[in-house]
């Protein structure tokens, strides 16, 4: 007797390929959140790198923290110098440090040295202007001794450009000033700003789950919620963004 065997009907395979599709739907935002985990993971480690780059500058530099940006400097700080990426490369001495791993990254290791300080500005990380300064702003680097709560006040941060304080995160995304997870605190981007795909991702939805990774003056990184970061810029008192209010 020849048995013939019976293969899927149709409505089989549908019905298998409706239970791959809902286990897809289900798993994939799963794993999209673990791997951004893991970046968030390495980004907060670059940020306690240079957080602790910037503690060997200020024991080699008589307690003062290092310049986020020299402007018309010459000599041994002139351009592309000039900068806080090469004012901290001696002591990270990998350019990839200043790259966040979830942030578009420009970093090119075929670039040459001049290049790679100037590339590594949009690497995604901010340095406070309110403590490193700007020459070009008659703002000077402050002392250690001035900072009353150094473990409280950030000095780099996830950002959509290289310098950036608290006037410059309540422009609210003008000139590519803006804080990662800013459109989370309810705040849409300013009129006249044209950012890129990317960019706008970034200022709504922020850098890593809802959040980012910042430096403090002691030297330590740590993660908030975006829309917890973005209530300190407005804070008249104790704002981790103004050394002066603590």
């Amino acid at each position: 007797m020849i048995t013939i065997k019976k293969g899927f009907t149709l409505i089989e395979l549908l019905v298998v390929i409706a239970i791959i599709a809902i286990l897809a739907a289900i798993l994939f935002p799963v794993f999209a959140q673990a791997r951004e985990k893991a970046r968030q993971a390495s980004c907060l480690s670059n940020l306690k790198n240079i957080g602790t780059a910037v503690m060997l500058y200020t024991d080699d530099y008589n307690q003062t923290y290092p310049i986020a940006r020299y402007g018309g400097m010459t000599g041994a700080y002139a351009y592309p110098k000039c900068f806080w990426t090469g004012t901290l490369f001696p002591y990270v001495k990998d350019f990839k440090v200043f790259y966040c791993p979830s942030w578009v990254s420009t970093y090119n290791p075929n670039a040459s040295d001049g290049d790679q300080y100037l590339l590594a500005l949009d690497g995604g990380y901010a340095a406070n202007y309110n403590v490193l300064g700007d020459i070009d702003g008659n703002c000077p680097p402050k002392k250690a001794a001035r900072i009353k709560s150094a473990s409280n006040v950030a000095i780099f941060y996830d950002a959509g450009i290289y310098i950036l304080n608290d006037v410059g995160i309540l422009l609210n995304g003008l000139y590519n000033l803006y804080l990662p997870g800013t459109g989370l605190a309810g705040v849409a981007p300013a009129d006249g700003w044209n950012p890129s795909d990317e960019m706008l991702s970034d200022f709504k939805n922020g850098r890593h789950n809802e959040g980012i990774n910042l430096t403090y003056a002691d030297g330590h990184a740590g993660f908030e919620k975006s829309a917890t970061v973005y209530g300190w810029a407005s804070l008249a008192t104790k704002n981790p963004f103004k050394p002066e209010t603590w």
